[in-house]
């Protein structure tokens, strides 16, 4: 574990990589409709926004799909400036 720490702490741009790995998997969720982020069989009583199973029956299942793809953009270009930022402008 103190590897991965040490390793992480001296290749931070890393984790740059990592958000836009996960900004493509909400993407593509988003885009292909993928069931185990967008459930079918919600239940009708779930209303908090803090999950995406709120959203569907707040919103309905297309805005939250459009949601989370808007969010996975964000979280893709954030990416992208954090590697940017410590690849290549960030020296210690």
């Amino acid at each position: 574990m103190e590897s991965i720490e040490n390793f992480l702490k001296s290749n931070p741009h890393l984790f740059g990589i990592f958000f836009v790995l996960m900004g493509v998997a909400g993407l593509l969720a988003a885009i292909y409709d993928w069931d185990w982020l967008f459930k079918k069989d919600v239940s009708s009583s779930t209303y908090s926004l803090k999950k995406i199973d709120g959203w569907i029956n707040f919103f309905g299942r297309k805005a939250a799909r459009v949601f989370v793809g808007i969010s996975s953009v964000t979280v893709i270009m954030a990416g992208i400036v954090w590697f940017w930022i410590y690849a290549f402008y960030y020296k210690n």
